[in-house]
């Protein structure tokens, strides 16, 4: 679990008794601390929207992330080869540019985000991707969660995409229906 921008560890992890008991939940705090909450790499918010996210940066946290997967799995008795991404924002952000690219996730949970295209590497078409959005999102616009829709479905992937009239958050609706999905990748 990848949490968003100004978030932490506890965000997503409060989902994690909902998660199937046969899943390994670890829910990853991002390293920059924002003193208030945490980032997995600056947004540029003095730039125009398409370039808040510095591809250098990115590429630490992507670094990070996959070094973390190489580590834990690993050090602990879990199946390395079926890891599953779960992100919201910034964390869903991370989620599509670590997931697609790597040989071991098998599927990539994204929540109110979006695919950055000069960020992600599409290697491996046997990836299971869900994408939910909330149609009023004022953070990350839900235009971009469609275009990131359409860029995976040009690449191949075929991804399962449902919106919710909400803002940039997560209501229950949305929330039953991630778990129903995690619970049919079991």
């Amino acid at each position: 679990m990848l949490h968003g921008y100004g978030s932490n560890e506890a965000d997503l992890f409060s989902f994690a008794s909902l998660i199937p008991s046969d899943y390994h939940v670890v829910s990853l705090q991002a390293p920059l601390s924002l003193g208030v909450g945490y980032a997995w790499f600056p947004i540029h918010f003095e730039e125009n929207m398409e370039r808040w996210t510095s591809p250098e940066e990115a590429q630490q946290a992507i670094d990070y992330v996959t070094s973390f997967l190489a580590y834990y799995t690993e050090k602990n008795d879990v199946n390395a080869t079926t890891i599953t991404l779960l992100g919201f924002s910034q964390g869903a952000m991370l989620s599509y540019s670590v997931g697609l690219g790597h040989p071991n996730v098998s599927a990539i949970a994204t929540l109110s985000g979006y695919l950055d295209p000069r960020l992600v590497r599409f290697d491996n078409l046997k990836k299971r991707i869900y994408v939910s959005h909330g149609e009023q999102d004022m953070v990350v616009p839900y235009a971009w969660a469609v275009q990131s829709v359409a860029l995976l479905k040009e690449n191949g992937y075929s991804p399962t995409f449902l919106s919710y009239p909400q803002g940039h958050g997560v209501d229950q609706e949305n929330l039953n229906s991630l778990v129903q999905w995690i619970e049919a990748q079991s």
